[in-house]
């Protein structure tokens, strides 16, 4: 084992007792389930490059949001997936990782059919979780492709006004390492989201947007060899459900949690828990 790997090591069971440690004085969130949670908290630790104040901030957000949205979140299965296992699915995930280690995902906003619908949001918010909690997408993350050809306004005013807003908090706070997000087509009467969005993030994240006019121009963002013809590559390989079991697993985990959500609003005026003396 070389030195570096074995400081990562410490590093990681080093922070992996501090989460566990501040979980267990946690005034408003409690694990009620009998199984080990440490990889679940190894999950957020990865995703946020092992920054506890993120980790902290990242979990206080997500699990209390999650179990107020049981019909986005709860019971994750096989159904969600159906969605995404076929080219002409709204949302593909590419079963080749690209060369920086990273995972793909597709969204083909125009072959929603409802965007107001419960199996919309399932998809729009719990089956990319269920993908971020695979291991190269934990340490290397995401490229994702939003394609908005053909998409057209009157789709959009299904959407309502607080899934918008819920939109950009767990872009703020969720589960995701994003390394390269191409928005293809981007029609004008979103472009004011994107202002509102970049309020929600860091300018660092921000430069990770390419913002692209059509398909032809896709290649010089990344390389498309890996994606479904239509894109300019030649992959018809798609991601089984298996790479989703670890997802499903966390998910259920995270509904194991009693949230107190009468004891949130006290702590709201000091930020946050994690702010908190809490040795």
């Amino acid at each position: 084992m070389s030195n570096g790997t074995a400081d990562n090591d410490i590093r990681a069971k080093q922070s992996l007792e501090l989460f566990k440690n501040w979980l267990a004085k946690h005034p408003f969130l409690k694990y009620t389930g009998e199984d080990s949670i440490d990889d679940l908290l190894m999950f957020y630790l990865r995703v946020k490059k092992f920054s506890m104040q993120k980790a902290y901030e990242s979990f206080e957000f997500t699990i209390p949001f999650m179990i107020s949205h049981p019909d986005w979140y709860a019971n994750p299965g096989p159904a969600d997936y159906e969605f995404t296992h076929k080219p002409n699915s709204p949302l593909i995930f590419l079963k080749k990782l690209d060369s920086e280690g990273r995972r793909i995902y597709v969204y083909k906003m125009k072959n929603f059919d409802n965007f107001d619908s419960i199996k919309y949001f399932r998809q729009h918010f719990l089956t990319p979780l269920l993908f971020f909690a695979d291991l190269p997408a934990q340490e290397n993350g995401i490229v994702a492709v939003m394609d908005y050809t053909d998409v057209n306004l009157k789709k959009f005013t299904k959407v309502p006004i607080q899934v918008i807003y819920d939109t950009l908090q767990l872009s703020k706070f969720g589960l995701l390492r994003l390394k390269q997000l191409n928005l293809i087509g981007m029609p004008s009467f979103l472009k004011p989201f994107i202002e509102i969005a970049k309020t929600f993030t860091t300018a660092k994240i921000l430069q990770r947007f390419n913002f692209i006019n059509n398909i032809k121009e896709l290649p010089k963002y990344m390389d498309v060899s890996l994606l479904p013809k239509e894109y300019g590559g030649s992959s018809k390989e798609l991601l089984d459900f298996e790479v989703f079991e670890l997802g499903t697993y966390y998910v259920n985990q995270m509904y194991k949690f009693d949230v107190n959500f009468s004891k949130i609003q006290q702590y709201e005026n000091v930020g946050s828990f994690r702010k908190l003396e809490i040795d």
